[in-house]
């Protein structure tokens, strides 16, 4: 036997829930509320955890390296745009043509 403690609150919302699923009785409903978390997967384990844990810390790492080229690429495209104002040039993405 199980006994716990809901509050008056609780308790009102749980009598709902029975009624708008169909259960015959509070415990019959508690039982089937267990019933359904024992037939689940248990949450990750401190060893799945940090597995999960160095595999982001991997995708961060990658995502770093990714916006490292952005800014580089943005940066050389800056520079380019410099370069050619400064010779009378105009910049390769600005150029038209008649």
């Amino acid at each position: 036997m199980i006994s716990f403690r809901l509050s008056a609150e609780e308790y009102d919302r749980f009598r709902e829930r029975c009624s708008s699923w169909g259960s015959r009785s509070v415990s019959e409903l508690a039982r089937a509320a267990i019933h359904s978390l024992l037939s689940q997967t248990p949450p990750a384990t401190g060893e799945g955890l940090e597995c999960r844990v160095t595999e982001l810390e991997g995708r961060v790492h990658m995502l770093g390296l990714e916006f490292r080229k952005l800014r580089e690429r943005e940066t050389s495209g800056e520079t380019e745009q410099s370069t050619a104002a400064n010779q009378g040039a105009t910049p390769p993405g600005n150029r038209m043509t008649t």
